[in-house]
């Protein structure tokens, strides 16, 4: 894509050293300036896939540019990226400004990331704004530091069941309850997204794609990273001892669960490509 644009010195996508998979960034090393000038110009915004790309001149590295992402959440939902740019404007130099939208309903999710230059900017902003609630606002804002790359492919430990019995079906245990079971489920029937008001939790979502392999621990290991799990259901085929390749992931929180849509729905696990929402 960027060779359209000029020659090319090196390029370089981030991958996790253990597990291979892309952290979803990466870099162009043009020959010419002018070339690089040019595919920030035509190629930052374009939609590919799911995905709107950003381009732009990287940073030099430093200790005082780590920690410089925020994470925001409860952002008044008129706000766009310009409001929020505008309100966290005044605590330093903002590399990149969003806010998450529904791409299915269009409306935005009250989530926000604000890449600062500075890690010193990104501690002004959560002193000033944490437990703020904004102008236009209803609720106070929650503002903190992003997850950083790592903890996003690669969860903190954490213990898990063994393997499911034959049939697929734990009798006890913090994974998997028999008192909620999904029979003949239909993972194709149509959207299940109908996300739940705050509130109404726990909130249970909807993990498609995951393949015949995939088990409780992989879910886990995946979602926990967004927030506190209380139940995991992978669906299993009992006569192939397989998954049927979707499960159900419970979370406590919506926020958490909304942001764990927002940053698993279209994540790569293994050569697949996840879909995640709320269950019907």
């Amino acid at each position: 894509m960027f060779l359209s644009i000029g020659p090319i010195k090196n390029s370089k996508i981030v991958r996790d050293k253990q597990t291979g998979y892309s952290y979803g960034f990466g870099f162009i090393d043009y020959q010419s300036a002018a070339d690089a000038e040019r595919a920030i110009e035509s190629l930052n915004g374009l939609q590919l896939q799911n995905k709107r790309i950003k381009v732009a001149y990287s940073r030099q590295g430093g200790e005082d540019i780590k920690q410089a992402n925020v994470y925001i959440t409860n952002v008044p939902r008129h706000w766009k990226s310009e409001q929020l740019q505008e309100h966290f404007g005044q605590f330093g130099n903002i590399v990149s400004c969003r806010v998450i939208i529904d791409e299915r309903t269009g409306f935005s999710k009250g989530i926000g990331f604000i890449l600062y230059n500075l890690k010193e900017d990104s501690e002004k902003a959560i002193a000033m704004m944490n437990g703020k609630v904004p102008e236009g606002g209803e609720m106070p804002m929650l503002v903190k530091l992003a997850d950083d790359n790592a903890k996003k492919v690669r969860p903190p430990p954490v213990q898990f069941l063994p393997a499911p019995p034959m049939g697929g079906r734990y009798p006890h245990g913090p994974m998997r309850s028999m008192g909620n079971r999904f029979s003949r489920y239909n993972p194709m029937g149509g959207s299940n997204y109908n996300a739940p008001p705050v509130g109404a939790g726990p909130y249970i979502l909807y993990v498609y794609n995951i393949g015949d392999n995939a088990n409780e621990q992989m879910l886990y290991q995946l979602f926990s990273a967004y927030g506190n799990v209380q139940k995991v259901n992978v669906i299993y085929d009992g006569q192939r001892q397989k998954c049927k390749g979707y499960g159900f992931v419970t979370m406590t929180n919506w926020e958490e669960a909304e942001t764990a849509i927002s940053c698993l729905n279209g994540y790569w696990v293994q050569g697949r490509e996840l879909q995640v929402s709320y269950k019907k």
